[in-house]
């Protein structure tokens, strides 16, 4: 019997991409290029994800190979709330980044934006406390012409 426990499954963590960006499995797999019953099976463990699966799913999800990428030995139990808080955001930043998912999951970027408000501002704060300029505060204008 071996120690080490992995924290999800590939299918697991497919799933619960889906479920984060609020898609069934019909809309998921018309995105992603895969029939439904492939995602079924996937992700309850009934067939292993194939390279071309990932490659699929990470087509339309970029971040997703990285998410899907770590395996180690974990506990669990302390992890469940970090997990689930990690996995939003990461679901939040997808939809930043790739903003044509909202049109494909039935929600527009008002309600969107309101589900996720609480996610948004708290990137949005962590950016400017990493941003250089964010740290430093401006130097007062003294009216100066630098002649522009």
């Amino acid at each position: 019997m071996s120690n080490k426990r992995f924290l999800f499954t590939a299918g697991e963590r497919m799933r619960a991409l889906r479920e984060l960006m609020g898609l069934s499995r019909n809309a998921f797999a018309e995105i992603v290029g895969m029939t439904a019953k492939r995602i079924e099976n996937i992700e309850n463990g009934w067939q292993r994800m194939h390279d071309e699966d990932l490659q699929k799913v990470c087509s339309q999800f970029e971040d997703f190979s990285r998410w899907i990428a770590y395996e180690g030995p974990l506990d669990p139990l302390p992890l469940q709330l970090k997990v689930a808080d990690s996995a939003q955001k990461a679901a939040v930043y997808l939809v930043q980044r790739n903003p044509d998912l909202l049109q494909r999951s039935g929600l527009d970027l008002q309600q969107w934006q309101q589900r996720h408000r609480d996610v948004l501002l708290e990137i949005e704060r962590q950016a400017n406390a990493e941003s250089p300029v964010a740290q430093a505060p401006k130097a007062p204008s003294k009216g100066v012409d630098d002649g522009e």
